[in-house]
């Protein structure tokens, strides 16, 4: 579902507008990953401080980097961006901004579902498999409510098999998995946390290949991304080394000794 409306939106909006849309996804996900209790807010702690500090970079950042323009720089040819612009400002964008914010609360909600079920049901590979099938037969019976005509439906050897192929067994299936396996680890918010970084990618790749301009507005919130994320890590860190020390501490058992002595185990 959540890849579907990305790609609705995608199609309504274009390539960086909809990255920055996924740059919200950190923010919301720590946000319900609080509501829900499965990360701790810790605004007394030195990590809690700097967690929530870099989620609001990282978020100020895409913010920045999408409502804010500047000084336009170009990298590559130019004569390619004016084509590009035209196509996509004839786009419906309200609707794709939408399908865009449907898209980002999905993930959320995919990234705490998928830190309870790696609880219960380790078999990280087997849960990925099983929702790759679910997923597809729904978005099958979502496709044929939308789009019944043949023409939608036919394959043929050409740039849309490939981008199929590629969404289907990397950016979903391998993907998932990585995330899944990071999720075990370090919780719902640490995979979500590296989403800005697709932003910056995706600006410099659009300026190469296709033209388009970068702005002023796209380096400021660069260099707050990197800060956010750097941040976010470093209190992330930081916890986890609280939280390993008070278990050692817990795990700790005092011996008391026939000299009326005790001796900590």
């Amino acid at each position: 579902m959540a890849m579907g409306l990305f790609y609705y939106g995608l199609r309504d909006t274009n390539a960086t507008y909809a990255i920055s849309f996924l740059n919200l996804i950190p923010m919301v996900t720590f946000v319900f990953s609080i509501i829900t209790g499965i990360e701790k807010l810790g605004l007394n702690t030195k990590a809690g401080k700097m967690k929530i500090l870099g989620a609001t970079f990282s978020v100020a950042g895409a913010l920045i980097a999408c409502l804010y323009e500047g000084k336009a720089l170009h990298i590559g040819h130019q004569g390619l961006h004016h084509s590009v612009a035209l196509k996509t400002s004839m786009a419906h964008w309200v609707q794709g901004t939408f399908m865009l914010v449907g898209c980002c609360l999905s993930y959320s909600m995919w990234f705490l579902v998928q830190a309870k079920l790696m609880k219960i049901f380790p078999s990280k590979y087997w849960a990925i498999m099983l929702e790759c099938i679910i997923a597809s037969m729904q978005s099958a019976v979502i496709g044929l409510c939308l789009n019944r005509q043949k023409a939608a439906w036919s394959l043929g050897w050409n740039l849309q098999l490939i981008t199929i192929f590629y969404s289907g067994a990397l950016a979903t299936a391998a993907t998932f998995c990585l995330i899944s396996w990071v999720i075990a680890i370090r919780g719902p918010v640490y995979a979500p946390m590296f989403n800005p970084l697709s932003l910056i990618f995706v600006s410099i790749l659009e300026a190469l290949i296709l033209g388009a301009e970068i702005k002023l507005g796209m380096l400021l919130g660069t260099i707050l991304i990197i800060v956010g994320l750097y941040s976010f890590l470093w209190g992330k860190r930081k916890e986890m080394k609280s939280l390993l020390q008070a278990k050692n501490d817990a795990g700790s058992v005092v011996v008391p000794t026939t000299a009326d002595e005790s001796a900590v185990v």
